[in-house]
C-alpha cells in the first residue's frame, strides 16, 4: 500500500475536509465575536450611564441643561416658518408635566427632561420674538420725526442717535417704528443728551439686511432692539419742549451723565490721547474715541478682548475691591473676631461689580461676567467652590431665558466658549495634579530666590496657557464671524496681559474710587503709561501679521463641527471625551474642501463680485466701500490687497443699457481678451447696444471652450435699463438687474429685483460644465420668511 493509501486508511483529512474544517472554525469564531460584541454594547452603555451619573454628582448637569436649552433656541431660529408662541409655550408646559410625572415614578425621566429643555428653548425664542414685535418701515422715505433720545454714540465722522419716536410725518401711528437709528454727520448743532426730545428731518430706510449669506445681519439685530428704521439726518437737530419722560429713560439718562462725567475727568487728566481713549473704553465701555488704526492693530494682534469688558475686567475690578477692603478690615483684630468681614467685603465687591456693569454699557460679555462674579462671591460666602461649570450654566440659562437672540451674538458665543474651556481645562489639570501629588509632601530645601523665580515662571506660564486655551476655544468662532485669526495672539498676550493685570485694571479701579475726591490724576497717569505699552505691543504684532490675519469665511458646517468637538472635549463624561476626534476630523475635512463663492450679487442688484480668469475675486464697487470690504475679506483678501481687486473697465463691455462681463469657474481658464476694443467708451450703434465689434465679441465669449470642450467662462449681463432684456435674455448666461425681468426671460439664471428682494444677497458657486452650461448652486441670504426678514419693498 502506498503512503497516501495508508494515510487515508488511518483517517488523515483530505483537502476537502481541511477546507470544511476551516469554514466551520471561522463560523465558530464569528459567532464568538458576535457574542463578544453583544456583550460589549451593554458594557459600553453601562459605563456611559455610570460616567454620566458621576458627572452629574460633580455638578455638570446644569451646564448640560444650558446647552440643551440653547439647542432648542437654535432649533427655533432654524425653523422654516414662525411658530405660534402660545403653541410652543403649551408644548413646553406639557413636556415639563410629562417629565415630572415620569420622575415621580423613579426611572426613565431623563429623555423627557431633554425634550422639555429643547421645547422650552424653542418656546423662549418664539415668545421673545412676539414680545418685541414692532412696526418696521416698509420702504425708504424722507420724513420729519420727533422723538426722545435714548442713546448718543460719538463716531469718527459725527454722531449716531437712537430715538424713541413720538411723531413721524407721512405715516400713521400704527405703522410708525418704535425706534430709529439716525446718523448726524458734520453737524455744528449742540449734542443732544439722553432723555432730550428733538425734532429733525431725515432720510429713513428699513434696517439693512446681510450683505452676504451667513454674514452679520443688522435687520435681525434691529428687530430685537426694536429699531424699525435707520438713516441719516438732513441738517441739525431742533430741541423740542420735553413732555413726560419714562422712568427707564430717566434712569438711562442718569447713567449716561455719570459715564460722560467719568470720561470727561479721564480726558482732562490724560488729554486727547490714545491712552485716554482706551482708558475711557476700559472704564465706561465707550470705544468711540479709539483711533481706527489702533482698534485694527488690537484685533490683528489678538488683544481686542481687552476692549470687551468681560470676565477679566470684572474679576480684577470686583476682586480688587474685595481683597483691599478685606485686608483693611483685617487690620482690626476685633472686627476679624466679632464681625463677618468676608460678608462685608463680598457685599462691597458685588456692589462694585453692579456699578461697573452699569457704567460699562452692559454688553452680553459683561452680563455674563457679572453673573459669574456674583456666583463666585456667593460661593465665597457659603464656603463653596466659586468658579465652576455650574456657575457658567446658571449664567447661560439666565441670559438666554431673557434674551434668546443672544445665542447668535459673537460676543455671547466667544465669551462662553472661552470661560467654559478655561474652567474645564483647569479643573482637569487640578484633578491630575492632585492625583499625582498623593503621598507624603515633598520637602522644599530650595532658596527663596528660586521659589520666587518658580512662582513668576508659573504665573507667566498660566498666562500663556490661558491665552492658548481661550484662543483655541474662540478661534473657529472668531474666524467664522470676522474672517480673521491672530497667529501671534498667544505671544502678544504673554507680553501684554501682565501689564493689564498689574497696572491697567488695578489703577483703573483706584482712579475710579478717587474721582469723587479729585485725586484721580496719579493713578490715571500710571494707567496711561501701561496702556501705551499694550498699544505698542499690538502695533508691533500687527506689523508682523500678513494681511491682517485674514483667512476668509470658513465652512459653516465645519465651524459647527469644530464647536461640537470642543464641547465634547470639555463637557463629555470622563472616558468618552476622545470621541471629540470624530467631529474634529470631519471639521478639518470640511475646512480643507470648502470653496468660496464664485459670484456675489448684492440685494439691490447694483453691485457684483466675480472671479476673473486667474481665480481672483473682483468687485464692481469701490474696494473701500463697506460691501466690497466684507466680500473681499470673506474671500481671504486682507490689507492693502483689497485695493487691487476692483473690476477693471477693460473687463466689461458697457453701453447705456447694460454691462457685459465674463465670470469664471473655480479653476479659471487663463487670460481672456479684453471685452472692448478701441477704449473704454465705444460709440453706440443705431440700436443703442454698442458697435458690433464690441457687443458681438462679448456675446461670442459665451461660446468659449477649452480643449476638453468644457466652458471656460459664462457671460453676465448687468442690466441697467429694461430695454436690454429683449436681447440679453436670449444671449447671456446670467442676468443681474435692479429691475424686474420679463416672465419669459430665457437666461439660465435670472437675479432680478423680485428675486433679490425675496432672497437678499445671493452667492453662486459654479461647478463643472454640463451640456455646455455651468452648474450654478445659489445660496440666498434668506431661505424663509421670518418676522425679522426684510419684506420686499412695494413698487
Amino acid at each position: 500500500m502506498t503512503a497516501a493509501g495508508q494515510a487515508r486508511a488511518v483517517g488523515a483529512p483530505s483537502a476537502g475536509g481541511a477546507l470544511l474544517a476551516d469554514f466551520l472554525s471561522r463560523r465558530k469564531g464569528g459567532r464568538q465575536g458576535d457574542v463578544r460584541r453583544a456583550r460589549l454594547r451593554p458594557a459600553l452603555a453601562t459605563a456611559f450611564r455610570i460616567a454620566v451619573r458621576e458627572e452629574i454628582e460633580r455638578g455638570r448637569g446644569l451646564i448640560w441643561a444650558a446647552f440643551v436649552f440653547a439647542g432648542g433656541i437654535a432649533v427655533y431660529f432654524a425653523l422654516p416658518a414662525e411658530p405660534v408662541a402660545a403653541a410652543t409655550a403649551g408644548a413646553a408646559l406639557a413636556a415639563w408635566l410629562g417629565f415630572l410625572l415620569k420622575a415621580r415614578r423613579g426611572r426613565g425621566a431623563a429623555p423627557l427632561l431633554v425634550v422639555a429643555l429643547l421645547v422650552s428653548g424653542t418656546a423662549a425664542g418664539a415668545m421673545r420674538t412676539a414680545f418685541v414685535a414692532a412696526p418696521v418701515l416698509d420702504r425708504a422715505r424722507s420724513a420729519t420725526i420727533t422723538g426722545l433720545v435714548e442713546s448718543v454714540e460719538h463716531r469718527e465722522n459725527g454722531l449716531r442717535l437712537v430715538l424713541r419716536l413720538r411723531e413721524m410725518s407721512g405715516i400713521g401711528q400704527d405703522r410708525m417704528p418704535a425706534r430709529v437709528r439716525i446718523a448726524l454727520k458734520g453737524q455744528d448743532t449742540p449734542v443732544p443728551a439722553t432723555g432730550d426730545t428733538v425734532r429733525l428731518r431725515a432720510r429713513l430706510m428699513p434696517p439693512a439686511p446681510a450683505v452676504m449669506p451667513g454674514g452679520y445681519d443688522f435687520s435681525f439685530r434691529a428687530y430685537f432692539d426694536g429699531i424699525g428704521a435707520s438713516g441719516f439726518a438732513f441738517g441739525g437737530v431742533e430741541p423740542v419742549e420735553a413732555r413726560a419722560v419714562p422712568w427707564n429713560l430717566r434712569a438711562s439718562a442718569g447713567v449716561a451723565r455719570l459715564r460722560s462725567g467719568i470720561a470727561g475727568r479721564i480726558r482732562a487728566a490724560l488729554g486727547e490721547t490714545t491712552a485716554a481713549a482706551l482708558a475711557v473704553a476700559l472704564i465706561t465701555g465707550d470705544r468711540s474715541g479709539i483711533p481706527p488704526e489702533v482698534t485694527e492693530a488690537l484685533r490683528t494682534a489678538g488683544l481686542a478682548h481687552i476692549l470687551a469688558i468681560s470676565g477679566l475686567h470684572m474679576a480684577l475690578f470686583a476682586g480688587s475691591v474685595f481683597f483691599v477692603l478685606r485686608a483693611l478690615l483685617a487690620l482690626s483684630s476685633r472686627l476679624t473676631q466679632d464681625w463677618p468681614i468676608d460678608v462685608w467685603a463680598a457685599g462691597a465687591a458685588l456692589a462694585a461689580a453692579a456699578f461697573y456693569l452699569a457704567i460699562s454699557g452692559g454688553s452680553i460679555a459683561t452680563q455674563r461676567a457679572f453673573v459669574m462674579i456674583a456666583l463666585v462671591l456667593a460661593g465665597r460666602l457659603f464656603g463653596r467652590r466659586a468658579l465652576t461649570l455650574r456657575n457658567a450654566g446658571v449664567a447661560m440659562l439666565l441670559i438666554l431665558a431673557v434674551t434668546p437672540e443672544s445665542l447668535v451674538d459673537p460676543g455671547f458665543q466667544m465669551s462662553f466658549a472661552a470661560v467654559i474651556a478655561l474652567i474645564a481645562a483647569y479643573e482637569e489639570m487640578t484633578r491630575r495634579r492632585v492625583a499625582a501629588n498623593r503621598g507624603p509632601p515633598k520637602r522644599d530645601d530650595g532658596a527663596p530666590v528660586f521659589g520666587l523665580i518658580g512662582s513668576l515662571a508659573s504665573w507667566f506660564g498660566a498666562i500663556l496657557l490661558t491665552s492658548l486655551i481661550a484662543g483655541a476655544a474662540t478661534g473657529a468662532i472668531g474666524a467664522y464671524h470676522f474672517h480673521r485669526i491672530a497667529p501671534l495672539g498667544p505671544l502678544v498676550n504673554l507680553v501684554a496681559m501682565p501689564v493689564v493685570t498689574i497696572a491697567v485694571m488695578p489703577f483703573a479701579v483706584l482712579a475710579l474710587a478717587l474721582i469723587p475726591f479729585g485725586l484721580e490724576a496719579l493713578p490715571l497717569a500710571v494707567m496711561g503709561v501701561a496702556v501705551d505699552q499694550v498699544v505698542a505691543a499690538s502695533q508691533w504684532a500687527a506689523s508682523l501679521t500678513p494681511g491682517e490675519g485674514t483667512v476668509g469665511a470658513p465652512s459653516v458646517a465645519g465651524t459647527l463641527l469644530m464647536v461640537l468637538a470642543g464641547t465634547v472635549a470639555c463637557l463629555a463624561p470622563r472616558g468618552f471625551r476622545r470621541t471629540a476626534l470624530v467631529p474634529l476630523c470631519l471639521s478639518a475635512w470640511l475646512y480643507a474642501t470648502h470653496r468660496q463663492p464664485d459670484i456675489l450679487v448684492s440685494a439691490n442688484g447694483t453691485t457684483l463680485a466675480l472671479r476673473d480668469a486667474t481665480g481672483a475675486l473682483r468687485v464692481t464697487a469701490r474696494p473701500s466701500s463697506f460691501i466690497a470690504e466684507v466680500w473681499l475679506r470673506a474671500d481671504g483678501v486682507g490689507g492693502d490687497a483689497r485695493s487691487r481687486r476692483h473690476l477693471p473697465r477693460s473687463a466689461m463691455a458697457c453701453d447705456a443699457l447694460a454691462c457685459l462681463v465674463r465670470a469664471h469657474g473655480p479653476e479659471g481658464a487663463g487670460p481672456d481678451p479684453p471685452m472692448t476694443k478701441g477704449g473704454p467708451d465705444p460709440p453706440l450703434s443705431e440700436g443703442g447696444r454698442g458697435p458690433p465689434s464690441t457687443m458681438d465679441q462679448a456675446m461670442e465669449g459665451r461660446k468659449t471652450k477649452d480643449q476638453g470642450g468644457r466652458r471656460t467662462s459664462l457671460l453676465v449681463s448687468i442690466v441697467r435699463d429694461p430695454a436690454a432684456f429683449a436681447e440679453d435674455c436670449a444671449r447671456v448666461d446670467l442676468i443681474v438687474s435692479a429691475h424686474d425681468a420679463p416672465a419669459d426671460c430665457a437666461a439660465p439664471l435670472v437675479l432680478d429685483r423680485a428675486r433679490l428682494a425675496r432672497d437678499g444677497t445671493t452667492a453662486i458657486r459654479l461647478g463643472d460644465a454640463l451640456d455646455g452650461l455651468f452648474v450654478a448652486a445659489t445660496t440666498p441670504s434668506y431661505r424663509r420668511l421670518r418676522p425679522w426678514t426684510p419684506r420686499p419693498a412695494a413698487r
